[in-house]
């Protein structure tokens, strides 16, 4: 009894540290730093693929390599304190959560593919290496596609899986990385797919147009009223 509840204290306590180092927005700190709002451009996510390709490169590399350490983080500071690996993973996961809903951004946040990167990195670091050089593979051939990252972390996980069970090693921790990673991409398939409806809904109408039609209306009347007028004189 005594042992369950050390260990409960234990994943507690990792699960908070995990979303807070989940929560560090590196994304929207070194956007800033650049001028920009990373929540105003782009795919208005705080992300690597967000801040690569819309604020810079350099500052994408960085914030790439801050996103995937806070994901391994969380998975080191489960293990410090003595956390069974399978549970390490729940950890991985707040840190996701982390990523997506930061409290230090209002709860808003990026994808969580790179954490997601970091927590495989740190879990299962040997089969999480072949799986992200197949990911990235995937990424640099798929480059010109709007779904690259989403097909980058599907073909890595696919792999890992596949070696996983061809090899029967690390099973457990791969199935529940894969679940938690099927999660990464349903979110981002529906964060995607809401913003491309908000995007198409007539939110505002132009002021000026209106009062431009107002204009023409009156302008209308005046002449169609003018004409009968002239016609009655007549």
């Amino acid at each position: 009894m005594e042992e369950g509840l050390i260990l409960a204290q234990k994943v507690v306590l990792a699960v908070a540290a995990g979303y807070l180092l989940g929560a560090l927005p590196f994304a929207h700190i070194a956007s800033r730093l650049r001028g920009i709002d990373v929540f105003a451009t782009g795919s208005n996510l705080a992300g690597t693929a967000n801040v690569f390709f819309n604020v810079g490169h350099r500052t994408g590399a960085l914030v790439l390599v801050g996103d995937v350490a806070k994901g391994g983080a969380a998975v080191f500071v489960a293990w410090a304190i003595d956390v069974p690996p399978t549970l390490m993973l729940v950890a991985g996961g707040a840190a996701v959560v982390g990523h997506w809903k930061s409290v230090f951004t209002r709860f808003r946040g990026g994808d969580g593919m790179a954490p997601l990167m970091g927590v495989s990195l740190a879990l299962i670091p040997a089969l999480a290496v072949l799986g992200v050089a197949a990911g990235l593979a995937t990424i640099v051939l798929m480059r010109h596609s709007t779904l690259r990252s989403t097909w980058g972390v599907s073909v890595c996980f696919l792999v890992m899986l596949a070696i996983s069970q061809y090899y029967q090693i690390e099973r457990d921790l791969v199935s529940g990385l894969v679940v938690l990673a099927s999660l990464v991409l349903l979110r981002s398939m529906f964060t995607r797919r809401r913003r491309l409806h908000v995007a198409s809904l007539p939110i505002y109408r132009d002021t000026e147009d209106d009062d431009l039609d107002e204009n023409e209306e009156l302008a209308t009347g005046s002449d169609a009223d003018l004409g009968h007028a002239t016609t009655g004189k007549h």
